[in-house]
């Protein structure tokens, strides 16, 4: 009588981690290998690196949207005495600026302490002409309660008469409100996607918005790949390669 040889797991194999956080294979044997994607020197036992579940502070938001070509919203309510918009709006003014601009996204950033504090944009159109194009000026607030006050990103974005791709992207602009949040936060726009084209609807569409950074996360699980490649899928929803495994480790995680 032959004994039929038991069929290799197939990849990506799930493995396992002790409360160390050490990598583990289905049976308990330490996967060996290289940290990130080299393979240089002799392989370790993997353990997942704590930098990678400890909070990363947001440093950059990705941020392109498409801006109405026509816009009726007159700013005259939300000027100051000397005709000119604030740059920095309070709560007394809070009310004619809603109702002068539009809303252009939210998104969580995380702080140097780990906590997660929600940015909101507001675009308002300072000038818009059919012969000589429009002007449009952003504002974004901090905060988890939406109490804090309205402040303008320095730069006025310029479009054509004719709309399209904003004439002079600033590449990337400071977020005002950075200092209440401990730590520089810049507003970066993907060439050619900061646009003003006809809305029927009269309103902001953002085709992009994303943040680097996290809050303190955990893993949820971690997978072997066929390339030897670990990949730990985390809290946030994100998933990262941590390590390559060694080939005597490969043949580990396949065992069954």
């Amino acid at each position: 009588m032959f004994e039929r040889a038991t069929a290799a797991k197939p990849f990506p194999v799930q493995l396992r981690l002790d409360i160390g956080q050490r990598i583990l294979a289905p049976k308990g044997e330490a996967i060996l290998g290289w940290l990130g994607g080299g393979s240089a020197g002799a392989a370790q036992p993997l353990t997942v690196p704590g930098n990678l579940l400890a909070p990363h502070p947001t440093s950059r938001i990705v941020y392109a949207c498409n801006l109405p070509a026509a816009c009726d919203d007159d700013p005259a309510a939300v000027l100051d005495v000397s005709g000119q918009l604030p740059n920095e709006i309070g709560r007394e003014l809070e009310d004619s600026f809603l109702s002068a601009s539009l809303p252009g996204g939210q998104t969580a950033i995380v702080t140097a302490d780990g906590e997660q504090v929600t940015i909101r944009f507001r675009w308002i159109c300072l000038t818009a002409h059919a012969s000589i194009g429009a002007v449009w000026r952003c504002f974004v607030e901090a905060g988890n309660t939406g109490a804090g006050s309205w402040r303008a990103i320095e730069h006025d974005y310029i479009f054509d008469a004719g709309g399209g791709v904003v004439l002079n992207s600033p590449g990337a602009v400071a977020i005002p409100c950075a200092d209440e949040l401990t730590k520089s936060v810049t507003l970066c726009h993907p060439e050619g996607r900061m646009t003003s084209f006809p809305c029927n609807l009269g309103r902001v569409k953002v085709t992009r918005l994303a943040t680097d950074g996290w809050p303190r996360r955990h893993v949820l699980s971690i997978m072997m790949q066929d390339d030897n490649r670990i990949v730990a899928f985390l809290s946030d929803g994100r998933q990262e390669v941590i390590a390559t495994a060694a080939p005597s480790s490969r043949r580990a995680a396949r065992a069954a």
